[in-house]
């Protein structure tokens, strides 16, 4: 009776166990834009230097994301997520001893990005799905992707408290812990999915590679990845630099700290609304109206709100609302193309785009800013993309759209 109830049990904590991972990885790095001025003021290494080192750390985030996938088959999801939470805390650890660009490089950049790439959401789905069954499977993918909100929300707050004080070497220090505990989650999760995993097929590496090839050719397939490659360009501006714009407007750190809690708690909401939408409109439309949605906020807010505390968060909040948005619509579309079975890989491929996208405007914002002192010619470079962004996803073609 013990047994049968332990059993039952299993699956529930496999879905708190793999929220856990999520939000500790997606709360440090979607609020590590709280600490950029803060590490250049502490190492002396130039804004745009600090921002340079985030922007590889954004597309390692992307491009490791594949590389880990081919990984779990050839070993185990489990694996990765044990190695992916070993290189986060490396990376926070090894910070404190960086004072200079190559040195941040390594840690922000190569080490703690690319364990987030590890412990990512195609991975932990990938570990716990064997277990849950198709059916609870669907259901922990909406929680999942939540929790890394709810990370945000969470943590923004606390690391802008812990850093004001205790400084950002302590902050980095206190933020390793949390990571490290991750660790044996990691362990109990690739032990339960072990056992559950089916064998693994030699054949899987070389199917893979077809797909991709088969992928590429497809025009809408490539129309997702401009369009999701736009969608990262736009979140790592706010990932980035949002935290240091809104102090610029003389509003105060703890305040401007909050703008992050708030993009968290409204992202989930849009989550919610766009999974509702997506089941009655056709996908592409949804998707295409993200994108346009977007570009005309940043125009508002930029060229004609004046800057204060509600306009901020007037921003913030649309902003929040289309953010993790896209990924249910781009995720489903990639899934009726391709297929289910496709689903992790391609969509990894696509997160490859959205990095890249990521990489360019955190570099990019962070020179931009040192040379003209505002946030005004990278979100200007937002409108227009986002606009590329919406025209090619209306462009899907409908057969993929759901009737």
């Amino acid at each position: 009776m013990e047994n049968q109830k332990e059993n039952k049990a299993v699956p529930f904590l496999l879905i708190a166990a793999g929220c856990i991972l999520y939000m500790v990885s997606g709360g440090i790095r979607s609020s590590f834009g709280i600490i950029v001025q803060s590490l250049a003021d502490r190492t002396g290494v130039s804004y745009a230097d600090v921002s340079f080192a985030v922007a590889v750390g954004q597309l390692m985030y992307g491009v490791t994301q594949p590389v880990f996938g081919i990984v779990a088959l050839k070993k185990s999801n489990g694996f990765v997520l044990v190695l992916g939470t070993l290189l986060m805390a490396a990376g926070l650890l090894l910070t404190t001893l960086a004072y200079s660009v190559f040195s941040l490089v390594v840690t922000i950049g190569l080490l703690f990005f690319t364990g987030t790439g590890a412990v990512c959401f195609g991975i932990i789905m990938g570990a716990i799905s064997p277990v849950l069954g198709e059916r609870r499977a669907s259901a922990a993918s909406g929680i999942l992707n939540a929790s890394s909100g709810i990370g945000g929300s969470l943590l923004s707050p606390l690391m802008q408290a812990l850093q004001a004080s205790l400084g950002v070497g302590k902050l980095l220090m206190i933020l390793s812990v949390p990571v490290f505990v991750l660790v044996p989650i990691c362990l109990w999760i690739a032990n339960v999915s072990s056992s559950a995993s089916p064998p693994k097929e030699e054949s899987k590496a070389a199917d893979i590679w077809e797909t991709l090839k088969q992928a590429l050719a497809d025009p809408d397939y490539r129309r997702l990845m401009i369009g999701f490659g736009t969608c990262g360009f736009h979140m790592c501006i706010i990932q980035t630099h949002i935290y240091s714009q809104i102090v610029s407007y003389g509003i105060a750190e703890s305040t401007a700290s909050l703008a992050y809690t708030v993009f968290g708690l409204t992202g989930m909401a849009g989550s919610v609304l766009c999974g509702f939408l997506c089941q009655r409109l056709p996908i592409k439309n949804v998707l295409g109206s993200l994108y346009g949605i977007r570009a005309v906020m940043v125009a508002v807010f930029m060229l004609l709100l004046p800057k204060t505390v509600f306009t901020v968060f007037l921003f913030i909040t649309v902003l929040g609302m289309t953010g993790d948005a896209t990924v249910t619509p781009t995720s489903e579309i990639v899934s009726r193309r391709f297929g289910p079975e496709s689903l992790g890989f391609l969509f990894g491929i696509t997160f490859v785009g959205h990095q890249i996208g990521g990489f360019i405007s955190s570099w990019l914002g962070g020179i931009f800013i040192t040379q003209n002192g505002n946030y005004q010619t990278i979100w200007m470079l937002d409108i227009v993309l986002c606009t590329i962004a919406a025209i090619a996803s209306y462009s899907i073609h409908k057969t993929i759209s759901r009737k």
